[in-house]
């Protein structure tokens, strides 16, 4: 492993191509693209950061909470505990080009047995190839100065509070061992058994994309600190994950659908033809192609926050197929949400295209892609903190 001291004094770690490699194959028994990415990412801070401190500073060093199996929590949460003899150190990592500000989820905060006594800034390359740790700061100062977002449950620091100097962070660890680094932290009330299965196995659906935010935190925070309830929670999400039925398209060519993928015109308002001719017309499609739509239900109890999900086939020689992917506002509103995003995602969680909605938008399209029979890839519909996703086999 290459490792280097940038000015000024901000550690950059390579990563070889064999551990990045290790790592996303590790990530895939997580249930979601954002929990896949986000465990390949945590995984390579991980290792890369522990090899290089074990070389170089604390032989002894050790993961936190390496309990049998994969980490569970990644899951849920964003970062990686790591001991150093008596102090816990937990890397944050970002994949984000701008490092204004260092964002803590509240868990490596807020839950006493999780909360770190260092926190350090980590920036991945998008290619995985790099690992760039860029400043530090501790549990006191980041309950003193950050600011607390209650949508993200984060806490969000900005860049002039962290200290950039890593030797620093060392000096400090050396010298400064028996000083306590972090604040007081108020007790989590107490969870009942029955109390923590009805959450189990409410959060432990897949299709609710952030658990994390879902309930609130003192009653997140303690189902998540207990690992057997943390871990029956990962199993069942695994579990819902996998038991999902992928939408089979090749059984569209012979005009056998799902009973949740109807005709375009289902959707269609009386006296209306606007989503039959937006479809029609802006896609560039013959009438012979194979057409069919699904209501997109948001969650945010508002008509406005339901869209139409449009997908079409053209089919070609050597099992190959075109696809054509739309999303149309529903319910007779005349426009999509603004911001509302339409991802093209592989079957390995990656994004392969992806397209936002502006202001007055009546519908935004993914280009057209190809697939051949047998492959698998994913649609995703996204607003805010909402994501559905839905899966396909050609």
């Amino acid at each position: 492993m290459t490792s280097a001291f940038t000015e000024p004094q901000e550690l950059l770690l390579e990563i070889s191509p064999s551990l990045q490699t290790s790592c996303w194959q590790e990530s895939q028994m997580y249930t979601t693209p954002s929990s896949r990415w986000r465990a390949y990412m945590n995984q390579i801070c991980l290792h890369g950061f522990l090899n290089w401190v074990k070389a170089e500073y604390v032989p002894e060093a050790s993961i936190w909470h390496s309990s049998p199996g994969i980490p569970a929590f990644w899951e849920f949460v964003n970062g990686t505990a790591i001991l150093l003899n008596q102090k816990r150190v937990v890397l944050i990592p970002s994949e984000a080009i701008d490092d204004s500000e260092l964002e803590v989820p509240q868990e490596w905060v807020d839950i006493p047995t999780w909360a770190a006594d260092y926190y350090l800034a980590v920036q991945v390359t998008s290619d995985g190839e790099w690992v760039r740790i860029w400043g530090y700061i501790t549990h006191s100062e980041l309950k003193s100065l950050a600011n607390y977002d209650q949508v993200d449950r984060t806490y969000c620091i900005d860049a002039r509070h962290l200290i950039k100097d890593l030797n620093a962070f060392w000096i400090t660890y050396q010298f400064c061992g028996t000083e306590e680094m972090k604040t007081e932290i108020a007790p989590l009330p107490e969870l009942s058994t029955v109390q923590a299965e009805n959450l189990v196995q409410r959060l432990g659906n897949s299709s609710v994309t952030f658990p994390r935010l879902t309930v609130p935190f003192t009653t997140w925070g303690v189902l998540l600190e207990n690992e057997q309830w943390r871990q029956r929670l990962y199993q069942e999400r695994l579990r819902t994950q996998f038991s999902q039925v992928q939408v089979n398209l090749s059984r569209w060519l012979e005009q056998i659908y799902d009973a949740s993928w109807q005709a375009i015109e289902t959707f269609v308002e009386p006296n209306s033809s606007s989503l039959a001719f937006n479809f029609r017309t802006s896609s560039g499609l013959n009438t012979a192609v194979i057409k069919r739509a699904k209501l997109i239900d948001l969650g945010m109890e508002i008509e406005a926050q339901k869209v139409v999900l449009l997908v079409a086939l053209i089919p070609e020689a050597n099992q190959q197929v075109k696809i054509r992917v739309q999303l149309h506002p529903a319910s007779n509103q005349p426009y999509l949400p603004a911001t509302i995003k339409l991802v093209l995602l592989s079957d390995r969680g990656e994004i392969l295209q992806q397209v936002q909605a502006r202001i007055q938008d009546i519908y935004v399209q993914l280009k057209l892609f190809d697939g051949e029979v047998g492959e698998c890839f994913s649609i995703q519909v996204a607003l805010d903190s909402c994501q559905i996703t839905e899966s396909f086999v050609i």
